[in-house]
């Protein structure tokens, strides 16, 4: 029996398996070092290194021959690879010396040391107290840091001279790990930070005691016990964080700030010869501030104000020399600009995305045009800039200058092809590919693209391989994530693959990017700002009508399904109670349907306080609408989600049965916000097709 591509997407975790990443170019440029699996259906990630003299890659740490049984998780480690989003085991992360010769890792809350200084790499087990979460390598190689959850603490490289740095007995503290928020919400997957000297370590104490207890069960085994978690919802109280210096003999200073006003703390970043940069952020996030660490005196040295909110770009604030870099927004230009000491650089029209780099007098980042398109761009300070790629979509490490040159590692999606590329750049030319042992999808993508709507959204198209265009009309399958930070229309083909096998199903798939999607400036962004559902829905409908239009032969608008996951679940669920005459029938997986139940930072940033604004969040809210409902309507949710919790979907079909409205619950067991579950993840494509054909290729 030939195998199904559901059944593949899958067992590759979306074809991510095999594919190499965490890319570190070693201090002189000898070596790289990265991880991958063995083939595109192994999900145990092993540690490599590409010998740049050898061009030979070879595996050094097989982590399945360092356990003696399954990998076991702390809960901890489990908690902060669901905010990754990580779907693997093994190596997952590591932690690099800064000549990059000496990697620490956890395996199974175990840590382990691997020495690349050798003729024949070495790794051992350290005996050390446990559980081992996220291990950070001193830069210099001799020490390690750890954090049991509790409490933190740092050992000799050799395992020898443990001690604990901090003294907490309480359940509701952490120390060295990121808060829910952070992780979650503001993308910083670490609460410690090494001196560049090694000498001391800046670590984030977390306190969730006053944050609300939810509790996290799956009654389909009613013998476990529910797990605890504490969530912060919309309006509730945050948890409480504070950053502390720490020496290696355990002597501590408070890094003090107004928590107050900043409530957030969003980024840390220690370089060489430079003070640490602490940025926090107000729990309405529309004031940012930046500080310097001067003799453990937090001195400011930026600020940023916007009336609505302000997003985080990732890899900024940073230092360049004795100079600031930061990305601002340009009201005037509309343009997401690079900033060094408050003079912008970059041109008007180019987004900058995230900062790579910043280093040798230039800046590396990720910027776009027309937000489609990713390129790695390198920008000098006086403002000149030259593209280091030039479509699809691209993203880069720094630049690592050696005596042989300079090597940068760029990965890189295109449209014409369903395969990524890594490649090792010397000087800016390819010296070496990376192998990826993914699997290729079993389907032929064709993508057509167009803007649509008066807003210019950007849409893509899909038809059936085998149709013949004007041949017949087809039902339409629109597949939408419609939320902030979730671009779906990218030149990079394997975006698609999904999406081609449901036109394969004999349907017309749409995806549209509408407003508040990333990409189009900050304007673009705002549009959002206290409505999750006009400019989101109108441009969908938009997107609807222009394809009809310009597809007239092809597209029936009589038949349209839409299914989605999260906002993408939310949209899908709006769509068939707010326009009915539009949407005929949907999906909604996983679906926010009460805002007032997700976590503060997303939802504040763009609802408002629900104390300020509850107007806001009852026109956001699904549940009010269940009245409303007159079209066939599936809800799909994980119920060991700590995301977006069950209790979403479980309200909604409880108003919806109060309103004696037909309707869909599928309940998944033991499932979070991710489904990497194989069975599961095959059916559920299968089923929402079997949903939309029931309600619409039969009529």
């Amino acid at each position: 029996m030939t195998e199904s591509f559901a059944r593949q997407k899958a067992a590759t975790r979306n074809f991510q398996l095999g594919a190499p990443r965490n890319f570190a170019i070693s201090e002189d440029g000898s070596f790289v070092t990265f991880v991958r699996s063995d083939h595109g259906r192994d999900a145990a990630n092993s540690l490599w290194v590409y010998d740049v003299e050898q061009n030979v890659e070879r595996k050094v740490v097989d982590a399945r021959g360092l356990l003696t049984s399954e990998e076991e998780l702390p809960a901890a480690e489990r908690a902060r690879r669901e905010r990754m989003r990580e779907t693997t085991s093994g190596v997952t992360s590591y932690s690099a010396s800064k000549s990059g010769r000496l990697i620490a890792f956890a395996l199974s809350g175990k840590l382990f040391v691997t020495d690349l200084s050798g003729t024949e790499p070495a790794t051992r087990e350290l005996h050390v107290t446990g559980p081992i979460i996220a291990p950070q390598i001193s830069p210099d190689g001799s020490h390690v840091a750890w954090s049991t959850g509790k409490n933190l603490h740092v050992c000799a490289v050799d395992g020898t001279d443990e001690r604990v740095l901090t003294n907490n007995s309480l359940d509701t503290v952490t120390w060295g790990l990121a808060d829910f928020i952070g992780s979650e919400e503001l993308g910083r997957m670490t609460g410690l930070w090494w001196s560049p000297n090694s000498d001391a370590l800046i670590a984030q104490r977390t306190d969730d005691s006053m944050v609300n207890t939810w509790w996290i069960s799956d009654p389909a085994t009613p013998a476990i016990e529910p797990r605890e978690q504490r969530y912060p919802a919309a309006g509730t109280t945050n948890a409480s964080i504070e950053l502390h210096r720490i020496s290696l003999t355990g002597e501590a200073t408070q890094l003090a700030w107004d928590t107050d006003t900043f409530e957030y703390l969003v980024s840390v970043r220690w370089q060489a010869q430079r003070p640490a940069l602490v940025t926090v952020a107000s729990r309405n996030q529309q004031h940012f501030a930046t500080f310097a660490v001067t003799d453990d005196v937090l001195e400011p040295v930026h600020s940023v104000h916007d009336d609505k909110f302000i997003e985080v770009i990732p890899g900024q604030p940073q230092w360049l020399g004795e100079s600031l870099v930061t990305v601002q927004d340009n009201a005037e230009t509309d343009t997401r600009q690079l900033f060094i000491d408050g003079k912008a650089i970059s041109p008007q029209g180019t987004q900058v995305l995230s900062i790579l780099s910043a280093s040798d007098g230039e800046i590396t980042a990720v910027t776009t045009s027309n937000a489609v398109d990713h390129q790695v761009t390198v920008f000098t300070t006086d403002g000149q800039s030259s593209a280091l790629t030039h479509d699809g979509v691209a993203s880069a490490s720094g630049k690592t200058a050696t005596e042989h040159g300079d090597l940068r590692l760029v990965v890189h999606s295109r449209l014409s092809t369903h395969s990524r590329e890594f490649t090792l750049l010397r000087d800016g030319q390819p010296l070496h590919a990376f192998d990826s042992f993914a699997e290729t999808p079993k389907v032929e993508i064709r993508v057509n693209q167009l803007t649509t709507g008066s807003n210019s959204v950007n849409t893509a198209v899909l038809f059936p391989t085998d149709h013949v265009m004007g041949s017949r009309k087809l039902p339409v399958m629109m597949r939408p994530y419609g939320g902030p930070h979730g671009s779906q229309v990218l030149n990079a083909a394997l975006m698609y693959a999904e999406d081609q096998w449901y036109a394969d199903q004999g349907y017309v798939v749409i995806v549209a990017d509408n407003r508040g999607t990333p990409g189009r400036g900050p304007a673009w962004d705002r549009e959002i700002f206290h409505d999750f559902v006009n400019p989101v829905l109108d441009d969908q409908v938009a997107a609807l009508q222009t394809v009809a239009a310009h597809y007239p032969d092809d597209v029936d608008a009589s038949r349209v399904a839409i299914a989605g996951w999260s906002f993408g679940g939310y949209l899908a669920a709006l769509a068939v109670m707010e326009r009915p005459d539009v949407f005929h029938v949907a999906v909604a997986g996983a679906p926010v349907t009460e805002w007032k139940w997700y976590d503060t930072a997303y939802t504040e940033r763009y609802l408002g306080h629900p104390d300020e604004f509850p107007e806001v969040y009852q026109a956001c809210s699904l549940l009010p609408r269940a009245a409303n409902l007159q079209r066939p309507l599936m809800l799909v949710h994980g119920l060991a989600d700590d995301n977006v919790v069950s209790a979403h979907s479980l309200a909604l079909s409880g108003e919806l049965l109060a309103h004696r409205k037909p309707h869909t619950v599928l309940p998944l067991s033991g499932v979070s916000h991710m489904t990497p579950q194989e069975v599961v993840a095959e059916n559920l494509m299968l089923l929402t097709v079997d949903f939309f054909n029931q309600h619409l290729k039969n009529n």
